[in-house]
This record gives C-alpha cells, structure tokens and sequence, in this order.
C-alpha cells in the first residue's frame, strides 16, 4: 500500500508526519484499522468487506466514536480514552 509519496532523502521525515497524524486519531479505530489491513492481503472480497463490518461495529460500541461528533461541535480537539 502507498498512501503518500516524499521527496528524495525525505521518506523518515514523512513517516514521522503519518506517525504523528496517526497518533492523534482514536486509539481503537486506529488498531481496528491496522487490524483489517493486516489481513486484507489474499482475503476475497467480500471476506474482507465483513471483516470491516465487524471492525466497525465495535467502534461503534466505543465511547471514543462518540467523542469525536462531541468534540468536532463544541469546537475542541478529541480527548481520546480508547474505551
């Protein structure tokens, strides 16, 4: 996967900016994220499509998914708890 490309000599810069930006989104859906992506390799489909149904399913259950609709009103950055 390729989501972003830098300038010559500049790649650990780069990835420290995604790491950076990756850090300040919410801890579960980060992990549930990297968890799908982990096994989409060789997944047929709709396989895959399920799994991301299930992923988003616990989120959904989370107190950090409604965080982020909360914080994004009153205008403040998200307070991540990752439950």
């Amino acid at each position: 996967m390729v989501n972003g490309v830098t300038r010559s000599g500049k790649a650990v810069e780069g990835a420290i900016e995604l790491a950076v930006k990756i850090a300040g989104k919410a801890p579960i859906a980060v992990r549930e994220s990297l968890g799908v992506a982990r096994r989409a390799f060789g997944m047929a489909d709709e396989a895959l499509f399920m799994l991301g149904l299930k992923a988003q399913d616990r989120i959904l259950q989370t107190e950090d998914f409604a965080e982020g609709p909360r914080a994004f009103i009153e205008k403040r950055a998200p307070n991540w708890k990752g439950r």
